[in-house]
């Protein structure tokens, strides 16, 4: 009887463990590439490679332990989680998989060491993409999922000042809009620390969205707002223009990828049900991801990258009600 309480107390603590390091990993784009897509004009596809990622294993890890612990109470689901994780068509069948189950069966506390994972894994990355600017170019942290960076190298994401081309912060994730978007659903993260993120990797949509969620909370004036208007300022209106003539003519070339709009991108596709998803989504959820909604329609990482995809899902949850409110 003691042995078996000692197992129970391991395979606890195990398990624990495994929700945070899948939370630190989330941030980290540390994966194996099971099927290599085929090449296209020499270019690798990314959007159409099949990944694993190593926060994945870990939160396989975590609800094999569940099992184990013999404590599972499931959650009940609404149906628009299962057509939108269904319905993408970025993800792959094992990723379908662990996120329906991840989702009937996480609980708050699971919830709160995810979070506090992914917190601890942002203030690495701010470091980090603080040095990348200083450098202007990558630390060489390639096994920790660092990107090759340089103000030289082709499609990276890049600033053009005085003619002069400076990268923007990356940290340990494969887009600076990746490392924005993450830092903006962790409920752990204060404000300040955001505004930062948005502005060393100066993610137009993300810095909207928090302005947008400071201006339901009647603060008009904000760093938030600062920091939206350098970014517009830095960009320029070329920049807004490509986007939303992209976005308007239905039509996304570089890399490969996806339209920067999920509804738009969806029905190009005729993913009806995805559309239908996401929408009722919103509706249902309107108070808790108001301040998402720039996001989505000025970008697609929330379907294309599964980091962003499982955690703007749990952040969506219902279990999430029951975890700390970062408004109050």
């Amino acid at each position: 009887m003691e042995l078996h309480k000692k197992f129970q107390t391991l395979c606890q603590r195990s398990k624990n463990l495994s929700f945070y390091i899948a939370g630190v990993l989330i941030c980290m784009n540390i994966f194996a590439i099971l099927k290599t897509p085929d090449f296209f004009i020499s270019k690798f596809n990314g959007f159409q490679s099949q990944k694993l990622y190593l926060f994945e294993l870990f939160l396989l890890l975590g609800l094999i332990l569940n099992f184990t612990a013999n404590n599972l109470k499931l959650n009940k689901l609404s149906h628009y989680f299962y057509i939108i994780v269904l319905f993408n068509p970025y993800i792959t069948i094992f990723q379908k998989i662990l996120t329906i189950t991840l989702l009937t069966q996480i609980n708050s506390k699971q919830i709160k060491l995810i979070n506090l994972g992914v917190k601890h894994s942002i203030y690495l990355n701010l470091i980090i993409g603080i040095f990348q600017l200083i450098k202007n170019k990558s630390l060489g942290l390639y096994k920790l999922g660092e990107s090759n960076l340089n103000e030289i190298k082709t499609q990276v994401a890049k600033i053009k000042i005085n003619s002069k081309q400076y990268i923007r912060a990356y940290g340990l994730l494969g887009h600076p809009n990746i490392l924005a978007f993450l830092s903006l659903l962790n409920i752990e993260l204060n404000h300040k620390v955001k505004n930062i993120i948005n502005l060393i990797t100066l993610s137009g949509s993300n810095s909207l969205s928090l302005l947008i969620k400071n201006l339901k909370q009647k603060k008009f004036l904000s760093l938030s707002l600062f920091i939206f208007l350098i970014i517009l300022t830095i960009k320029g209106h070329q920049s807004l223009q490509a986007r939303l003539l992209e976005i308007t003519q239905i039509s996304s070339h570089q890399n490969f990828q996806p339209i920067h709009n999920i509804f738009i991108d969806s029905l190009k596709t005729q993913n009806y049900l995805l559309v239908y998803g996401f929408t009722i989504l919103i509706i249902k959820n309107f108070k808790k991801v108001y301040f998402i909604i720039p996001v989505m329609l000025l970008d697609h990482l929330i379907i294309s990258n599964f980091a962003c995809f499982i955690y703007f899902l749990i952040y969506t949850s219902n279990t999430q009600d029951l975890c700390k409110n970062e408004d109050s």
